[in-house]
C-alpha cells in the first residue's frame, strides 16, 4: 500500500478494558465494544517508543547498545467539541474520575486502510475551549500503558 490520507481515522472508546492485553477476539481489545468519538480533528501517536540501554565496554572502547524498557508515551485527541457526543462524554467522565483505574480507557485508533492500533491511556484532562472566529474544540490528554496491539484490516 502507498501513502494513506489522515482523512478518515476514528477513535473509539470503551471504559471496560479487555481482559487480555491482546489481539485475542474473546478476550482481548477485538472482543469489546467502543463508542465512537465524533469529529476528530487531531490524533496521538499510535505507538510507543522503546529506550537504548548503553553499556561502554572497557575492553574493547566501544559503546555496546540494547533494546530497553517500552515507553507507551502520551499524546493529545482533539475535537470538534460536541456536548451530544456520546464518545466525548466518556472521555469527559474518565477525566473527572479520581482514580487510575476510573481514569483509563480502552482506545481503538482505526485507519482508513483498516488497520486499527489498540491503546489503553489514562485521561489526564478534558478541556473545551472556544475562542472568537473559532469552533470550539475539546483537547483531551492521553498518558498511554502497555505496548499498542495493531491489528491488520
Amino acid at each position: 500500500m502507498g501513502l494513506q490520507s489522515s482523512v478518515g481515522i476514528t477513535v473509539g472508546v470503551s471504559a471496560t478494558l479487555p481482559t487480555t492485553h491482546d489481539d485475542n477476539v474473546t478476550t482481548g481489545f477485538p472482543g469489546m465494544t467502543y463508542t465512537g468519538c465524533g469529529k476528530l480533528n487531531a490524533s496521538p501517536p499510535m505507538t510507543g517508543t522503546r529506550d537504548i540501554a548503553s553499556f561502554d565496554n572497557l575492553s574493547t572502547g566501544e559503546e555496546e547498545k540494547v533494546l530497553d524498557v517500552l515507553r507507551a508515551g502520551a499524546g493529545e485527541l482533539s475535537f470538534g467539541f460536541d456536548e451530544a457526543d456520546a464518545g466525548q462524554a466518556i472521555i469527559e467522565t474518565a477525566d473527572a474520575a479520581t482514580t487510575t483505574a476510573a481514569s483509563t480507557l480502552a482506545m481503538a485508533f482505526t485507519l482508513p486502510s483498516g488497520r486499527i492500533y489498540y491503546r489503553l491511556g489514562i485521561i489526564t484532562s478534558y478541556t473545551p475551549t472556544g475562542a472568537i472566529g473559532s469552533v470550539m474544540t475539546a483537547a483531551a490528554n492521553v498518558e498511554f500503558t502497555k505496548a499498542h496491539v495493531k491489528v491488520d484490516a
